[in-house]
């Protein structure tokens, strides 16, 4: 049986708020390290080539800019990614399998 990038896309993005889940609300006010805004954007990278048709509906890249880049941080809260992996589940929910 052959896995669809869309399984693929749907597991990672389950992990993700799965794992966001389980944090207390202190925690998630925290900023995101510079590596798991760089593997978001990825993720919403490969979704991008694969599901064209999403590109004008799915959650812009996170950034990391000022004082957050160089503390290799992003300008976003886990709050706010849980929030972003969300919105890209829903849009991943419309693509028939």
């Amino acid at each position: 049986m052959a896995i669809s990038k869309r399984d693929i896309f749907y597991t990672k993005l389950n992990s993700i708020k799965s794992t966001i889940e389980k944090s207390s609300d202190s925690q998630k006010k925290v900023h995101i390290a510079k590596y798991m805004g760089d593997t978001f954007n990825t993720l919403l990278s490969e979704i991008e080539t694969e599901y064209p048709e999403l590109n004008s509906s799915l959650p812009p890249k996170i950034r990391s800019t000022g004082v957050y880049s160089r503390a290799q941080m992003c300008d976003i809260t886990y709050l706010d990614l849980e929030i972003l992996t969300e919105t890209t589940l829903s849009l991943l929910k419309l693509i028939e399998k």
